[in-house]
């Protein structure tokens, strides 16, 4: 069998696994099979909304909401709890002080990593849906990574559900005015995602040529901001999943974020990677003229292990020694339910309690992730909704 031959039989072989992976899990292939079947509890409800469990309940009563879901366990009737959809038909008739003032900016947050396998793209996702758990209209982005795994944490198989049309490689090249071709929902209200697939590499090939070639109607290194401005009058927060490397794409992520969180192990090797980044950003800003404009720049500290023996701890204090505050106070401790939610193509937020390994295991890696995201919208995005001119 030549080599052409059987890398076709392993990609056939290999999206018929993604398809059949996607069959067990929701009963169907297709994005729009992917349903969020978590419920949320009163209690848990009131704090996203900023009411009390008794204001929810009053109104039920009075009419102003439905009536709730409710279900035996074992001889007791109780509330089944609250879906999604449901949480934000409740945010209609409380308000939703969550989204950004209407003369506020959107806020674009880049996760971004000089290396794969840093959980980074975890980060990015996780970031995205606690932000739309939250109430805000979020915008998911795979700015210039071709490996579309954001694409398919939300049902989206990149080169089997989306194709070179359907990412931002029309708009990186100037055939496209407008970005909202690309845009597609996801399972949950209120974020939506721009995909990627295999073909959005050739940024890296063809931005240059068709900028000498005077096809672009912005500066090369403005293109992904561009398009992200032609689409964010309707989010209050746009997410960017980044790719691993230091090309022409990575420098369309930092010259079109206004926050860049670089995700790092606390490893003495991932300690030298960042080194390279920070390197490579200050090579750009000196070289590349953005009128001004700085962005916030972030670590945060991943894959961190609690056992002993380990080097998370001593590396992490090494790192917050050498950069201060520029290190977030919250770390994303190593759990297994990241690679466990990949197989069920689900995060820790989107799991009911038949999706999860365990409880126990659930809470933990809600545990992680929640006051993990917090931080970032307290300390990075909403800030700037408070002090922007």
């Amino acid at each position: 069998m030549s080599l052409k031959k059987l890398l076709q039989d392993c990609v056939t072989r290999g999206q018929e696994m993604t398809q059949a992976i996607a069959i067990a899990q929701f009963g169907d292939d297709s994005p729009e099979a992917r349903r969020i079947t978590r419920r949320w509890g009163i209690t848990e409800v009131a704090d996203l909304i900023g009411v009390t469990p008794q204001a929810i309940r009053d109104a039920e009563k009075n009419g102003r909401l439905p009536a709730p879901d409710f279900e035996m366990r074992g001889r007791v009737e109780r509330r089944a709890g609250y879906t999604i959809d449901q949480i934000n038909s409740m945010r209609a008739v409380f308000g939703n002080p969550n989204q950004r003032p209407q003369d506020k900016n959107p806020v674009v947050l880049a996760v971004m990593s000089h290396k794969g396998g840093v959980y980074k793209t975890s980060s990015a996702v996780h970031q995205a849906q606690w932000l739309a758990l939250q109430g805000h209209r979020v915008l998911l982005v795979e700015g210039n990574d071709p490996q579309g795994t954001a694409s398919m944490y939300h049902g989206y198989v990149p080169d089997l559900h989306i194709h070179a049309e359907d990412t931002l490689l029309p708009f990186y090249l100037g055939e496209r005015d407008n970005a909202e071709y690309a845009i597609k929902p996801t399972c949950w209200p209120g974020l939506d995602i721009i995909p990627s697939c295999l073909a959005l590499h050739r940024i890296e090939t063809d931005l240059m040529q068709y900028h000498a070639q005077g096809k672009l109607p912005h500066p090369p290194h403005l293109m992904l901001r561009a398009a992200i401005e032609s689409v964010w009058d309707n989010y209050d927060v746009i997410v960017i999943d980044s790719a691993p490397n230091l090309g022409t794409g990575t420098i369309n992520v930092v010259c079109a974020a206004d926050v860049i969180v670089v995700a790092t192990p606390a490893e003495l090797f991932d300690y030298a990677s960042v080194l390279q980044f920070f390197t490579m950003l200050l090579d750009l800003l000196e070289s590349v003229d953005l009128g001004g404009f700085e962005p916030t720049v972030r670590l945060l500290l991943t894959k961190y292990s609690l056992t002993t023996g380990n080097q998370s701890r001593w590396m992490e204090e090494q790192i917050r020694n050498t950069w201060g505050s520029m290190v977030l106070r919250q770390v994303v401790r190593v759990t297994d339910e990241v690679g466990k939610g990949q197989i069920k193509m689900r995060t820790v937020f989107e799991q009911a309690a038949n999706q999860r390994s365990t409880l126990n295991a659930w809470r933990n890696a809600v545990s992680i992730w929640d006051p993990v995201c917090r931080e970032i919208f307290d300390d990075l995005i909403k800030p700037r909704w408070e002090n922007e001119e």
